[in-house]
């Protein structure tokens, strides 16, 4: 099977390039052939050259309005047609384009990571039905490794620094630093990486991909193929999702850090996201409330306690996995499409 994925940008810091990756690999360890559409191609173009059987975009980066008669062709083509969604969209997003989509049925499969409890508005006003396919690691660079003395750290935090996580990074991250071994690494924690990244979009804006590239490779603080050496060496892993100044959270998902740790070899906490029990016991992955006191009081508590920090480490590696790989989620974005029509993959 031929899957056409689209990417704007492949080569980026964000998620959505790590998101990529991962869908990459699990198609790739499932046997299928796996390619990109990106910024610049053209849908009908690359849809000829590849002949896709499966077309995965999503809502805020397929020009809709541009590429409708394209997607109807495909469909007609027996292409399955795969679309990311939110609710409510962003503002950068056409009206237009919200419209066509409460109007008309443009995908074989609506889906995305966000947890079906924030996504009723959305089946409500749009009449189709939702699927969280949640976050995934993948399966080709999360595992366990033997630990390495450059990464064996106290505690480790790998991720950008965004204004969304600022609680974590002056409550959590700034004390810790004072205390322990704590290595940090990801976009937005220096100076010069604010620059970079600057350069960077300038230059994504531009088209000037090329340089963009090479940017971004300068930014990369810790090599892809060593994230699971980092994950393995380390004694805590830190993880935070996402939150408003009020400690809420309306963009309602379980990030891919949170597979991605465990597959690793990694003990993990993680700030307290109800749906991490949905995927993660609480024996297999620790939870922390936003409260300053708790998280040193766990991070004391789990570094003096090494047998029952490696237990619960344990059981977390064999949950992520046997259930959370991306090849996981790809049999299950299959099966859904499987039972949507008479097609077998």
């Amino acid at each position: 099977m031929r899957v056409l994925y689209h990417i704007p940008y492949a080569h980026g810091l964000g998620a959505d390039r790590w998101i990529c990756e991962a869908w990459k690999e699990g198609f790739l360890a499932r046997g299928h052939e796996f390619h990109l559409l990106q910024d610049g191609e053209r849908l009908d173009e690359r849809a000829r050259a590849v002949q896709p059987d499966v077309f995965l975009t999503a809502i805020n980066v397929l020009d809709l309005e541009a590429e409708h008669s394209t997607l109807e062709h495909m469909r007609a083509r027996s292409v399955k047609v795969v679309l990311g969604v939110y609710w409510p969209i962003e503002s950068g997003v056409p009206p237009a384009r919200i419209e066509m989509l409460r109007r008309e049925d443009l995908a074989d499969l609506y889906f995305g990571e966000r947890e079906p409890e924030q996504m009723t508005r959305f089946e409500e006003e749009t009449g189709k039905r939702y699927h969280v396919i949640p976050n995934a690691a993948n399966p080709r660079m999360h595992f366990p490794v033997e630990p390495v003395r450059e990464y064996a750290y106290d505690i480790v935090y790998l991720g950008a620094n965004l204004r969304k996580k600022r609680w974590f990074a002056e409550n959590v991250i700034r004390p810790l630093r004072k205390a322990y071994r704590v290595g940090v690494f990801g976009p937005g924690w220096s100076l010069q990486d604010t620059l970079l990244r600057a350069g960077s979009k300038a230059c994504k804006l531009a088209h000037i991909y090329p340089v963009a590239q090479v940017i971004d490779r300068i930014r990369t603080s810790i090599p892809p193929e060593a994230e699971r050496q980092l994950y393995s060496s380390a004694k805590i892993c830190l993880n935070f999702h996402e939150r408003e100044d009020d400690g809420s959270q309306p963009h309602y998902i379980v990030n891919q850090r949170t597979f991605k740790i465990p597959a690793c070899g990694g003990f993990q906490l993680c700030d307290s996201v109800s749906a991490v029990r949905k995927y993660f016991r609480e024996d297999e992955v620790i939870v922390a409330s936003l409260d300053r006191d708790e998280w040193r009081e766990k991070i004391e508590h789990f570094l003096n306690r090494e047998a029952e920090r490696k237990e619960i480490q344990e059981r977390g590696t064999r949950r992520a996995l046997h259930e959370h790989m991306s090849s996981n989620r790809v049999d299950t974005l299959l099966s859904l499409l499987s039972s949507g029509s008479n097609r077998q993959w």
